[in-house]
């Protein structure tokens, strides 16, 4: 398939770091993944919160940047739970 699409991702994509393609292929994974099913372009264009999730969000507003967590660490945590 040759498209001007595929041609811009591919440009984007060729000096990144491996970490950053296995996020992009994560993600297509996903899409691809409920391509099958019938309303799966709605779904991924209309996604939509819980309100646990929007409660969340909210509560994070006006946090300082001390509140948050290092990405290293973050990623370490993620490592040592999940396997990734």
């Amino acid at each position: 398939m040759s498209s001007t699409t595929l041609h811009t991702i591919t440009e984007k994509l060729k000096n990144e770091p491996e970490e950053i393609l296995k996020q992009v292929l994560g993600y297509l994974d996903g899409i691809l993944e409920n391509k099958k099913d019938k309303n799966w372009l709605e779904h991924n264009m209309n996604y939509q919160l819980t309100e646990q999730q929007k409660h969340e969000l909210d509560a994070m507003e006006n946090l300082a940047d001390e509140d948050f967590m290092p990405a290293e660490e973050f990623h370490r945590n993620m490592k040592e739970k999940y396997g990734f």
